[in-house]
């Protein structure tokens, strides 16, 4: 029986971010219904054509998950029910908007399974979230207070060089979290990305890319100093509670996306959906399956290269260029640790730079 992982993207969202360029679509109560309807749809088909599968992990993104109304969720966990092995899949995480967080949805969500949360939080300053376009801080810390109290395995996302913040605001930041005792922390620099429109274009261009790099640095220093892990470019973790499903895009491993603007990676195949909540829900059956838009793969090696050198992983010394990698030692971009080359704080900032060099100067 093939073990497989479950990516599961609600691309709804009751208001634009200032900086969002994933694809989502306005709320609707209507559409959310048809939404679901071509989901399981394409849950039963594709899995069906995977042959046997057991679940390891589920994540569910967006978007925003958390406005899907109970129902609902009933509808999509039935879908997977088939899939999951007797004991449950190992980790089931659903990312929550603070805004949507109750005693009622928790409650709701526990009882389907989910023993991962992941939420929203991106920062505890006045300003910054009202630049964001985020709820207050006052609504993060009760969210943060609902969701602990049903769940162990909580991570919160922080995001850096927030415009009309400072190096000061982010440590208050770091500061008000650690002290909440969350198990995992995912920290990204505000870059842009994506489709972005001209209003997110717009609020990029406040955004400064060194004092992103600066308040990366001193993010890293002050988790390592609480006693996280920093086992991936923009991810920290308390020993024992990395997300086991985001190890999988990291190493390499099967996953099935489902949902407009999901991607899969099944035996070396790789597709995506079409970010398109129309052309989703108008689909039936194998139609999901014809729809599906195929990547090439691009340079193997290079991808290799670059999923490895993210994690804590790193590559084997043997698979590169050694004077390269001295060098990156003596430039503090890299550590050599039981044969193995490991970027350091410094290196992660510039990984593509840092791949380019070990592939130019390592022989095929």
């Amino acid at each position: 029986m093939k073990t497989l992982s479950l990516y599961i993207h609600v691309p709804f969202c009751t208001r634009r971010c200032s900086y969002c360029s994933f694809y989502h679509v306005p709320a609707a109560r209507e559409r959310e219904h048809a939404f679901v309807d071509a989901l399981v749809d394409e849950i039963a088909v594709a899995l069906a054509e995977i042959g046997r599968v057991s679940l390891r992990t589920v994540f569910v993104g967006g978007g925003t998950p958390t406005v899907l109304e109970p129902h609902e969720w009933e509808r999509v966990l039935a879908a997977i029910a088939p899939f999951v092995p007797a004991g449950g899949v190992e980790e089931f995480t659903v990312e929550m908007n603070p805004e949507d967080v109750d005693q009622g949805l928790v409650r709701f969500l526990h009882g389907l399974g989910v023993n991962r949360a992941s939420v929203g939080i991106q920062s505890m300053h006045e300003v910054g979230q009202k630049v964001l376009k985020r709820c207050t801080p006052d609504v993060n810390a009760s969210a943060i207070d609902v969701v602990q109290k049903t769940w162990d395995n909580v991570s919160f996302d922080v995001l850096l060089g927030v415009p009309k913040t400072d190096l000061a605001d982010l440590r208050e930041t770091l500061r008000i979290l650690l002290e909440k005792s969350p198990r995992h922390l995912s920290v990204y620099g505000l870059e842009p990305g994506g489709d972005l429109g001209e209003e997110v274009e717009r609020f990029f261009r406040a955004v400064d890319p060194d004092r992103v790099a600066d308040e990366y640095l001193e993010t890293c220093g002050l988790v390592a100093a609480a006693g996280f892990g920093h086992y991936e470019v923009s991810n920290f973790a308390r020993p024992g509670f990395d997300s086991l499903h985001n190890r999988v895009y990291w190493d390499g491993g099967d996953y099935l996306g489902v949902g407009p603007a999901a991607h899969s990676s099944i035996g070396g195949r790789r597709f995506a959906n079409a970010p398109s909540i129309d052309a989703y829900v108008s689909r039936r059956g194998p139609e999901h399956l014809a729809a599906r838009l195929f990547d090439d793969g691009g340079d193997a090696r290079l991808e290799e290269m670059m999923l490895a050198l993210r994690t804590d992983r790193g590559i084997a010394r043997t698979a590169c260029d050694p004077r390269t990698a001295d060098e990156l030692v003596v430039e503090g971009l890299a550590t050599v640790d039981a044969g193995r080359i490991r970027l350091t704080d410094h290196g992660y900032l510039v990984l593509n730079d840092v791949v380019l060099r070990l592939l130019a100067a390592t022989p095929c």
